[in-house]
């Protein structure tokens, strides 16, 4: 039998051994300013290192926080951790790992991220629920019903985002979401991503429906290359549109940019969604999205052709808010230090900064209010 571990115990728990730990690394840190520059560029550099470490979903390393992870990421205080294939363990490490990952910023905790779409795409194991090509043929209710199961599962690790459902439409056998999708129908997926977002935010889980645009027209693996689907605007419109649109009429907290090309689009140039201003303008403008833009991993093999600070650069400028980084093209430090330089030398007006911390402190205080828990 599964043991689950209770979300408060295990928060407990870990506080005590690694919070001591991180609380005076973090002071450490904090004593010591970057070398150059006055006492008064000093503060502001910290200041927006700060803040814009909050748009970032750093990688961790081991299947349990050693001393040296702590450090690090009470260095360098990333809004977001994501826990991959690599990190997951034993089913009974997995609660304490993520506690850990808390209390190494007992001050600022950053949101714990998994991918627990179901079937291939599952880090925890005790996981015994129907996939989405499964929950395809189930009546909407049973999706719920599945999706909150879910949702209590991953709470109950410690977890607060699922970067899920899936809202491609795998319209052929040879999809490459064909095991991942709820179906080939754009009416029946919109059902069943629209009944699981609700689920997942009533569960008081936040959700992340991906891949936008869309990646089911294509057998292309964005992990190793840069997929092309040859819909035009129009033909997106009247089939992959549709389970984005349900899913924002949902109130979907997240919405995943996908690695894609749609280059029969009037305005899309030679970019991919990631960080293609048309994709970004649809999604603003077309189809009225105001929630939280995350991308897929930076380090995929479909943004190979981009030089690594390139591809940051034009996300953030696009209007990303959150950058997922797991294979790390650039050292996530690197990252960080380089956006707080654009913001120093003018480049980057710190509005753009605002923005994004705008709306993921609002994602988190909804999340909050839905499940009941305490604002602040």
């Amino acid at each position: 039998m599964t043991t689950r571990f209770d979300r408060r115990t295990a928060l407990a728990g870990a506080a005590g051994g690694v919070g001591a730990l991180s609380r005076e690394v973090a002071g450490r840190a904090g004593s010591s300013p970057p070398a150059g520059g006055d006492d008064g560029s000093n503060d502001r550099r910290a200041r927006l290192r700060d803040r814009i470490a909050r748009m970032i979903v750093s990688p961790v390393t081991g299947t349990s926080l050693s001393d040296a992870e702590a450090a690090r990421l009470a260095a360098l205080r990333p809004g977001g951790v994501i826990l991959v294939g690599d990190n997951i363990g034993a089913d009974g490490d997995i609660a304490p790992f993520t506690a850990a990952i808390r209390a190494a910023i007992p001050d600022r905790p950053p949101l714990l991220y998994v991918d627990q779409e179901g079937g291939v795409v599952r880090r925890i194991k005790a996981d015994g629920e129907p996939d989405q090509p499964a929950m395809g043929a189930m009546p909407v209710d049973e999706v719920a019903a599945v999706a909150t199961r879910r949702s209590e599962l991953v709470l109950g690790y410690g977890f607060d985002v699922n970067c899920a459902p899936v809202a491609d439409v795998a319209f052929s056998a040879d999809s490459f979401m064909v095991a991942r999708s709820f179906g080939d129908d754009p009416d029946n997926v919109a059902d069943r991503v629209e009944a699981t977002i609700t689920a997942m935010s009533a569960a008081g889980v936040i959700g992340a429906t991906k891949h936008f645009p869309g990646h089911g027209a294509t057998s292309v693996d964005s992990h190793e290359a840069l997929p092309t689907v040859g819909a035009s605007y129009g033909e997106w419109l009247a089939g992959e549109a549709i389970p984005f649109k349900r899913a924002i009429a949902a109130e979907t907290p997240m919405v995943m940019l996908g690695h894609l090309m749609y280059p029969e689009w009037p305005e899309w140039g030679d970019t991919p969604a990631t960080f293609n201003p048309e994709a970004y303008r649809v999604l603003r403008e077309d189809l009225g999205y105001d929630g939280v833009i995350i991308t897929d991993d930076l380090g995929m093999g479909a943004l190979t052709d981009w030089p690594p600070l390139d591809v940051i650069d034009r996300a953030v400028d696009c209007g990303v808010d959150l950058l997922l980084i797991v294979v790390q093209r650039a050292p996530v430090e690197e990252v960080l230090d380089h956006l707080v330089d654009r913001v120093l030398d003018g480049s980057l007006d710190e509005s753009r900064i605002d923005d994004s911390l705008a709306r993921i402190d609002r994602l988190v205080a909804t999340r909050n209010q839905r499940a009941g828990r305490p604002q602040g």
